[in-house]
């Protein structure tokens, strides 16, 4: 302990001699284990990090499979089904995501909430922290009405109060019984960040209906009982009830690992971007062992007395190794300061599609993490350097030779080109990413109105007040009369479904006239868009055959409805759509649905999805509780919110206009994944960009200040300048060539995991490499020039005398 007392008082006093130096090599530390630790803190908190409930290796997500493989969402009746049936589900629980509106003193306002069956609380394996969970009596309508608060609305809407069982509270224009109140921190994903939960309250129709598909379903294994032994109990018991069903033949449950199914999708762009930063870890510690390397050179007559009075090679090792190790805890220390901002940073650049991140912060796993990769850092930086710097030639150092110069400039040389190899990786990472989202940008979303001129904002009607088909449509277009008055609004629509936002797309089923009888469970599927007119021209969706929908389609009106021109090339191989019509649409008894006309097709599920078949339904033949607003302004439409808001209050006082954003905002939402991780990996390419171009510069720089003798010699006997100024610029291109070289062939590899989240581009694409490589040589180039102009004007004379 004294030796290693003694070696941190001596790397103290000699790290304080050279404050420069000690500055830049503990930021550039810094932030590479800044980055990434912020990094890893995401990906623990999203991805590794168990969910919180108890056993939570026993939660699996259980869904049913159509005859064409796709897992979908679950019917009520289905998923009672499940319940009664299954032989490996200790519980299972149905979530459905939803707001609702709740009356406090500041007036209505829209809270995000959700409906879950009585099975809620034993699959999750939590129980309330005051009152109790959901009886299965509650899942039925025709039960009192209660709820369920979380902790967070507890506290600030009733004070924490905890006599607050028994009490009521407005919501949808219902009065509901506080019945319990959910634990502190409880963060689940499924509920969307609600913040009061409801029982279901399945209808008559809800029990019958089983082409409604709206429930999530989440379960808890029986103790002993394994995901493939789930599995087996589900292969059996699927086809078992679709057999019974003539619509369910073909179709199957399954199950997979709860935290995989939530967390699967974002988990490879999680990895790639902590490797990204990862690499910037690495390029920064490339640039301090070169600055180690430097400073080793200068300090070789110090060292070389050391071991002429005796240290042995070991004793010199530990004693650098011991500096940089100072240098690395110094900078991680600063790093995990950096953390906690970029924490931050990245949860509120991230899109909300991410799951758990509410749950991301810095705790014992991310500290870990920045400490060995903080002690990583220092012995990657020290080790070369230390090695180079522990054989000293003795005489040539103590009589200021340089025989020692020519294997660390290899060394550094060695250095600079691993740097610049990673940051090409990087960076061709960030062009193929920049020249994804340009290329979604430029699809042709099918609406032909700009969208930053159109305002979307939500409203949920509720069936107590709004109970039937007549009192929806009603309401809706009276909201459209008072929006039609605001100043500048130009066209105005009511409307389920947004384009570019899948969150609420219903899909159902329907025969076509004239086609053959389908087979059971075969029966063409569309998204289904419920609508007011005015739809089309709000929007700019072009009509392209028959007619457009009009205030004449009541509800005592023919029912009819648009198809969209997918649905006409998949359903009716692109003949005449107009005039036919869709049978057991809304249910077995209706006598049909008359297509009007046929519109254009829009992207609902992404920019880079195929536009799926859409069936466009008239709202007052067909009405829906839950309604955008579209609004389409001549200037700035969120100027209208509060005179709509305002509007909107006077119709019905208990109804808050939530979610008010641009179209634009939605369509910029539905790249967010993507924008996330181009704005990342460019920002680590820049910081790639900018350490290699130090590195450069400092390895030729060196390199002039070693080879001032023989370019005073060159020029002493007539070397031009410009011969100077080549030799000096081509020895740093050599060394970024060989960068070059090397980083295209990691690049090759590495940006095959990209992928899946390209679009209109290779993972190989020829031009983003050739640009890329282009880039980093034109910096290598720009990096020597300077040094090299300083080596042109070396004195001879000077030079010479000096030596």
């Amino acid at each position: 302990m004294d030796t290693v007392l003694q070696d941190l008082k001596y790397a103290l006093r000699t790290l304080g001699r050279t404050p420069a130096f000690t500055a830049a090599a503990v930021l550039a530390i810094a932030l590479g284990v800044g980055g990434s630790s912020a990094m890893f803190s995401v990906l623990e908190s999203v991805v590794l990090r168990p969910l919180a409930a108890p056993e939570p290796g026993r939660l699996v997500r259980v869904y049913e499979v159509g005859r064409d493989g796709y897992r979908g969402s679950w019917s009520t009746p289905d998923f009672l089904d499940l319940v009664r049936e299954n032989g490996s589900l200790e519980a299972a629980a149905a979530v459905r995501y939803t707001r609702a509106s709740m009356t406090t003193d500041g007036g209505p306002e829209q809270i995000p909430a959700a409906r879950v069956s009585s099975g809620f609380f034993a699959a999750l394996g939590v129980h309330p922290a005051l009152g109790r969970g959901f009886t299965s009596e509650e899942d039925l309508d025709s039960a009192p009405h209660v709820a369920v608060l979380t902790d967070a609305l507890w506290k600030r809407e009733f004070g924490g109060d905890r006599k607050i069982l028994g009490q009521s509270t407005v919501l949808d224009g219902r009065s509901y019984t506080i019945v319990g109140v959910m634990p502190a921190g409880l963060s689940f994903p499924l509920l969307h960040q609600a913040q009061v939960l409801l029982p279901m309250e399945a209808t008559k129709t809800d029990l019958e209906n089983r082409g409604m598909h709206s429930l999530s379903a989440f379960a808890r294994l029986k103790k002993g009982v394994s995901l493939q032994g789930a599995k087996a109990d589900l292969d059996v018991l699927g086809p078992r009830i679709a057999s019974r069903l003539p619509e369910h033949v073909g179709q199957t449950f399954a199950a997979t690992p709860l935290l995989d199914d939530l967390v699967g999708s974002v988990k490879p762009v999680l990895q790639a971007l902590l490797g990204a930063v990862i690499i910037v870890l690495l390029i920064a510690c490339a640039n301090v062992a070169s600055m180690l390397l430097a400073r080793g050179a200068a300090r070789q007559r110090e060292l070389a007395i050391r071991a002429a009075l005796g240290s042995g090679r070991g004793r010199i090792v530990r004693q650098l190794l011991t500096e940089s190790l100072l240098l690395a805890l110094v900078g991680g220390g600063l790093g995990v300061l950096l953390a906690a901002w970029g924490v931050d940073a990245l949860v509120a650049l991230a899109p909300r599609t991410i799951p758990r991140l509410d749950e991301v912060r810095l705790d014992g796993a991310v500290l870990l993490f920045a400490l060995f990769v903080s002690l990583a850092s220092g012995v990657l930086a020290g080790v070369v350097p230390a090695i180079q710097a522990s054989r000293p030639d003795l005489v040539e150092a103590l009589k200021n030779g340089a025989a020692a110069a020519t294997g660390r400039s290899r060394a550094r040389g060695a250095l600079v080109v691993a740097e610049v190899a990673l940051a090409l990786v990087l960076v061709v990472g960030a062009g193929l990413m920049i020249r994804t989202l340009m290329r979604l940008l430029d699809v042709r979303t099918g609406m032909g109105t700009d969208p930053a001129h159109v305002l979307v904002a939500e409203i949920s009607l509720p069936r107590a007040r709004y109970p039937d088909n007549a009192a929806l449509a009603a309401f809706g277009n009276r909201v459209l009369e008072r929006a039609a008055g605001l100043p500048g609004v130009q066209a105005q629509a009511v409307v389920s479904g947004l384009p570019l936002d899948p969150q609420y797309q219903a899909v159902l089923s329907a025969e076509i006239e004239g086609e053959p009888t389908p087979a059971p469970g075969q029966a063409p599927e569309a998204e289904v868009n419920w609508v007011s007119p005015g739809y089309l021209p709000t929007l700019g969706i072009p009509l392209l055959q028959g007619r457009d929908m009009s205030a004449a389609d009541t509800e005592s009106a023919p029912p009819v409805v648009l198809v969209n021109q997918a649905f006409v090339r998949k359903y009716l191989r692109g003949g005449d759509a107009v005039g036919r019509r869709l049978l057991n649409f809304r249910s077995s008894k209706d006598k049909g649905w008359t297509i009007v006309g046929v519109i254009g097709d829009v992207h609902t599920q992404g920019l880079d999805k195929v536009p799926e078949p859409m069936i466009v339904v008239p709202r007052a033949q067909w009405a829906q509780s839950f309604i955008r607003l579209l609004v389409k302004t001549a200037g700035n439409p969120m100027s209208v919110v509060p005179l709509l808001r305002t509007e909107v209050l006077a119709i019905d006082k208990d109804q808050p206009l939530a979610n008010p954003r641009t179209l634009e905002s939605v369509i910029s939402d539905s790249v967010g994944e993507r924008r996330f991780q181009m704005m990342l990996l460019s920002a680590f390419g820049a910081i790639a960009l900018l350490l290699a171009s130090v590195g450069i510069y400092g390895v030729v720089a060196y390199s002039v200040a070693q080879r001032s003798k023989e370019i005073g010699i060159r020029m002493a006997l007539g070397a031009q300048g410009s011969s100077v100024l080549k030799m000096v610029v081509g020895s740093g291109l050599r060394l970024a060539l060989l960068g070059v070289g090397i980083g295209l062939v990691g690049a090759f590899a590495v940006t095959q995991a990209l992928q899946r989240t390209l679009y209109g581009v290779s993972a190989t694409d020829p031009l983003t490499f050739a640009a890329v490589s282009g880039l980093l040589l034109g910096i290598a180039a720009l990096a020597s020039w300077a040094p090299a102009l300083r080596a042109t004007r070396v004195d001879p004379m000077v030079s010479l005398r000096a030596e």
